[in-house]
Formats: structure tokens, C-alpha cells, sequence
């Protein structure tokens, strides 16, 4: 399926392994890379009471404990295609390796809720920064900090100044490969406040070179550290909803609704979209 859209071949592609219990690591990680999509992920029981299912998260590469759009689109085959004591229902519990996570449908929508925002390093070294994604130092905006942020993966969110900066972007695989594996964070988290479309608030790219994903049309697990770290720096206030626009220089557009606010000294975080249904296929192993 295609998620975070409406649109037939636009978002982010995804596939779903229905009741994958009896497949090995191995055997989850040559279908992910055999599909190569961004995330592949796989369907499994569930042994806590607290949680509907269980689901695995593989790159072309690796495993991962948590990622936004495979979550949502598999939230949405359960709720929409499979046939399983969920289907036509609105909420739905799946456990990640980073924790369960809640999802709920509502008005073509599925929304799901996102740990509190974790803030580690930040990063004063324009050069080093901007060299990650074929940038200058002139192209980062200075007003905001390049920061590490976590709400299941450690994202390092890059604020670049406009369209024109973020249009040139693109993953240099040697250097994001080397610095990532110093670095406790997963990818950089490109943002611009200029946006394309006039109903969205940010503009977003990632590159992830180093797990097998040379650009991601969507990413839901960056869009919720993203949204911990505009509420932190109070960008649109204390409670927003905004749309995202992501995927647009690969020709696959993306939005991203994330919806923000600061409650009783905790940060409430909930990101969400629409699927497409694409197809079914079979596999022989």
C-alpha cells in the first residue's frame, strides 16, 4: 500500500506480511530486501495483553524498533483489508520493539500516538552538518538548533532556510554512513518552514543511505521528534496541527498531519495520514 496519501502511487510504499509467525530473522530481512522499499514490515501475535498484535520493521538492511509509516499501514491493513477480529473497527494497539503503540481511525484518517519527545545533542559545526546532505553552511538556518530528538528513533533534525536550500539536498553515503556510526542518532531529519503547498507548515526531506533507503517519501518517525522540537522552541505556539510536505523532489508526495501540544508538563504527540490499497502478491519461500 501506499502511505500517507490518497493518491495511487504518491507517499511512502509499504508492505505487510499478514500472520508471519513462523518466518526467521532471516528469512524477514531477504523479503525486506528483496521488496526494497523503504520498510517492510511483518505481522505477528501477540503475547501482551495490552497489544493487538506484534509487528516487525525491516529496511533493506536492517531491522528497525520503530518507524512511522509502517506502523500507520499496517494499522490500516488490519483495520481495512485483513480479515481479522479488527477489521472495520477504529482503534487498534501494536507492539514495536520501541514500545506499544496506539492508533485510531477517524474521519478517513489514522492517527497514532508518539512517546514523549527525548532532546539529546546538539551540533554547532555548520560544515560538518551541511556536508551530510550536499549542503553549504549558508544553506542551515541559524535562528533554530540542529538537534537530536527521540520519540522511539533518535532523528538529527536539520532546520535548512528555505525550498531553494533544501532542493539541493542529497544523502552522501560515505559521510552520513561515518557519522552515523559515531553517533547514536538514525538519520538526519532535513525542515524548512517554506513550504509548496500553502496548506502545509513545514517541508521535510530524509536520507538514509546507510540502512539501505537513499531518500524516504515519508517518515513518520521523524515527523513526531519534529513535532516534540517545534513545541519545544515554540515555533507555532504550544498546540498545533499542521501538515508536512515530504517526497516531493522524488515525485512522491507525501502528507504528514502532526498534531502537537504541552499538557501538564507532558508533551502530547500524535502523527497521522490516509493510506491507499494498492495490491495483493505472493511469495514463494
Amino acid at each position: 500500500m501506499d502511505v500517507f496519501t490518497d493518491t495511487p502511487f504518491t507517499g511512502n510504499q509499504l508492505a505487510v506480511f499478514p500472520y508471519a509467525d513462523d518466518l526467521s530473522d532471516k528469512q524477514m530481512q531477504k523479503l525486506a530486501n528483496e521488496i526494497n522499499y523503504s520498510e517492510t514490515t511483518f505481522l505477528l501475535k501477540s503475547h501482551d495483553l495490552k497489544a493487538d498484535f506484534d509487528i516487525r520493521i525491516f529496511t533493506p538492511k536492517t531491522e528497525l524498533p520503530f518507524a512511522g509509516h509502517p506502523t500507520l499501514g499496517t494499522a490500516y491493513a488490519l483495520l481495512n483489508i485483513l480479515d481479522n477480529k479488527l477489521k472495520n473497527q477504529t482503534r487498534i494497539n501494536l507492539r514495536t520493539k520501541a514500545g506499544i503503540i496506539p492508533l485510531e481511525q477517524a474521519n478517513g484518517f489514522l492517527w497514532m500516538k508518539q512517546n514523549n519527545p527525548e532532546f539529546f545533542q546538539t551540533y554547532q559545526d555548520l560544515d560538518e552538518i551541511a556536508e551530510l546532505v550536499g549542503l553549504e553552511k549558508t544553506d542551515i538556518l541559524e535562528d533554530l538548533p540542529i538537534e537530536e530528538v527521540s520519540t522511539g528513533n533518535l532523528m538529527l533534525l536539520i532546520p535548512v532556510k528555505g525550498l531553494a536550500s533544501i532542493r539541493k539536498a542529497k544523502g552522501n553515503a560515505d559521510k552520513i554512513t561515518n557519522f552515523f556510526a559515531r553517533h547514536e542518532s538514525t538519520a538526519p531529519y532535513l525542515f524548512t518552514l517554506e513550504t509548496e503547498d500553502p496548506r502545509s507548515k513545514v517541508h521535510t526531506r530524509m536520507f538514509a543511505p546507510h540502512f539501505g533507503i537513499l531518500e524516504d517519501p515519508a517518515t513518520g518517525s521523524a515527523a513526531g521528534p519534529l513535532t516534540g522540537y517545534l513545541l519545544k522552541h515554540n515555533v507555532f505556539g504550544s498546540k498545533f496541527e499542521i501538515q508536512n510536505e515530504q517526497g516531493i523532489e522524488m515525485g512522491r508526495p507525501s502528507r504528514i498531519m502532526m498534531r502537537g501540544g504541552l499538557n501538564d508538563g507532558n508533551t502530547e504527540i500524535e502523527i497521522g495520514g490516509k493510506c491507499c490499497f494498492i495490491g495483493q502478491a505472493t511469495f514463494n519461500i
